[in-house]
């Protein structure tokens, strides 16, 4: 691999050699991740530098994903639906974690699975 040492360089050889990132990364995300420290530690940007910046996009993505659980809940407790945001009630003396779906989502929930791992596997629909 050849040296790099223009951050717009690095940002364009990174999301060529990883295209499944969480998202492209520019040069402006490049020059601050240099002045943090995390990237260019040895003059240049180097096979290491792209190993780093590619697991803070997986860092990244996995705070979102987090983020985004505490949503549905409010500060006294309560859980609503992952897809409506209706407040869903958890009945007393049952154990087990709660509900994330409400009886009308829950239905349709087994179809957007389906769909959302055909569409990963690449299979086209049937004709």
């Amino acid at each position: 691999m050849q040296l790099i040492s223009n951050p717009q360089k690095f940002a364009d050889l990174f999301n060529a050699k990883v295209p499944g990132a969480y998202r492209q990364i520019s040069a402006d995300d490049v020059r601050h991740m240099t002045t943090c420290g995390l990237i260019v530690r040895y003059g240049d940007y180097i096979r290491l530098d792209i190993e780093t910046v590619r697991a803070i996009l997986q860092y990244e993505q996995l705070r979102q994903n987090r983020q985004k659980r505490a949503d549905i809940k409010d500060s006294d407790g309560s859980i609503h639906c992952h897809s409506c945001g209706v407040v869903l009630v958890k009945p007393d003396g049952k154990r087990g974690s709660p509900r994330e779906y409400c009886v009308d989502c829950e239905s349709s929930r087994a179809t957007g699975r389906y769909q959302k791992w055909r569409s990963r596997q690449g299979v086209t629909a049937m004709s």
